[in-house]
Parts: C-alpha cells; structure tokens; sequence
C-alpha cells in the first residue's frame, strides 16, 4: 500500500507577491524578535529546513532534513526575512551532526537530528535558546509554531518573513486513526479541526511550542496540507529530551 506521507523538505523557493498571503498557511507574519530560537537551515540563501537553538552551540532539527546534505547547509540565526541581510542574523556552519540513534526514515520514528554549531550563539533579544519539554503534550493543548514553509497546498509559494500560527495537540487516538496507525510515542499530532491552518513544506524541523517549551520538532503529514480534519505530525521532544541531553554533556565532555 501506498504511504500517503511527505517529508517537507523545500526544494525551490518562490516569491510571495501579495503581502497578505505571506503567511504559513491560515498563518499570520511573526512578530518582529517574537521567536528568538527559530533556526533557518540555508543552502545558497534558500530556505532547507527549520530548527531551534537548545542551547548557544546545539540546534535541534529533524533527522529528515539530513537528506538534503548537512555540510553545504548554513544555520542563520535571528533571521525574520531571510530574502534579505539583517542586523540581527548570525550565521554559524554546522561543525559536527548527530541523528538519534533510532530514527527510522519510515515513518520518521525518533526524528530528530541534534547540531553542533561552529562558534557558539552570540544571545541577545534577537537569538536566544529555548528549553525542552519534558512532559508530553496533553491533547487540546493549545500551541505556536513557526517558520518559513510554503503558505500554499498542493501549489508551492514560499514567503520571505517568518510565519506564526496557533495550533492544538491532538489525542494519540485520533492521530492513529488519520494516519493509519503508524504513529508511535515518539510522534504526536497538532492542528486545527476545521482546516486552513498548518504547516507544510519547508517547515521540517522546525518548533512547535507548547506552555513556553519547544514541545515538538515539525516532522511529517499528508501530501496536501491544512485539510480540515488532517492534522500535521511532530516529533515528540518529550521522548527524546534526555537522548538530546546526554548527547550534548558527552560531547561538552570530550572538549574538556
């Protein structure tokens, strides 16, 4: 049987002509600064995938995005329009990778992808870390999530500023049964019931935020988004929080 599932990865970048529809899809422009954690993951200026800054040398992203090739990928930090150079952007190359030890490709199990940044953050109101959930979502739990993904379904339109929307988290049971039994504890689902909002292709990676806390890593869903009744898939950071912490003493570690 054929798997109705996408990897959002973005693989050309169009321009957004009409102000009012730069937006993730049913989104809304960010907030200037408002995201301080968000990571674009850039290859010659085009937007890869998403990301969150854990910590000033670690991004957390999807195990997926390490598809499109990690050495040839820049991570821009306190980016908002990533057509443009900003005061406010710091770039940092990727010094060393890791993917969770068991990451599955189907149906991206454990997708997750931690990132050691060259040269630690410089923080401030614009870059700045965001902490881990450590309890899992409960469902109804209304959340935020961000990036540069398209903003149109099955058509392609990727905008230049940061997108927001809202969404809510899904019980365990309703996202088994919209996608077929293939979720396991290390995914969970958020969107909205009625449709129109949602992320999508070019979103990979990036945060979902939950009470304050990065709750989810956007992951994966149906080939066309934001259909009513069609929630979108998260990597569940509850399950791997502890991976990613002792990943980073390890390595903190060894430079010891």
């Amino acid at each position: 049987m054929e798997l109705l599932i996408i990897a959002m990865l973005v693989v050309g970048a169009g321009a957004a002509s009409d102000p009012e529809e730069s937006r993730i899809i049913g989104g809304r422009n960010c907030d200037f600064g408002s995201r301080p954690y968000q990571v674009a993951l850039l290859r010659n200026r085009r937007v890869i995938c998403g990301g969150s800054l854990i910590a000033r040398k670690w991004v957390l992203t999807a195990a997926h995005c390490g598809r499109q090739g990690i050495s040839s990928l820049r991570v821009h930090l306190g980016d908002y329009n990533v057509r443009v150079k900003e005061p406010t952007e710091q770039i940092r190359r990727i010094h060393n990778f890791f993917v969770h030890p068991e990451y599955n490709f189907l149906p991206f199990d454990n997708d997750f992808m931690l990132l050691e940044l060259d040269e630690p953050a410089q923080l401030n109101r614009y870059v700045n870390t965001i902490k881990l959930a450590t309890r899992c979502p409960f469902p109804g739990t209304r959340c935020s999530v961000s990036g540069w993904g398209t903003i149109k379904s099955p058509q392609r339109q990727y905008p230049a500023i940061l997108q927001c929307a809202d969404l809510y988290s899904v019980s365990q049971a309703r996202c088994q049964d919209v996608y077929w039994g293939l979720i396991t504890e290390n995914m969970f689902c958020a969107g909205v019931e009625q449709g129109g909002i949602s992320t999508c292709r070019g979103d990979s990676g990036g945060p979902l935020v939950c009470n304050g806390r990065l709750q989810g890593v956007v992951s994966w869903g149906k080939s066309v988004c934001a259909l009513p009744g069609q929630p979108r898939v998260f990597a569940n950071v509850c399950k791997a929080a502890q991976w990613v912490k002792n990943t980073i003493r390890r390595q903190s570690a060894r430079l010891d």
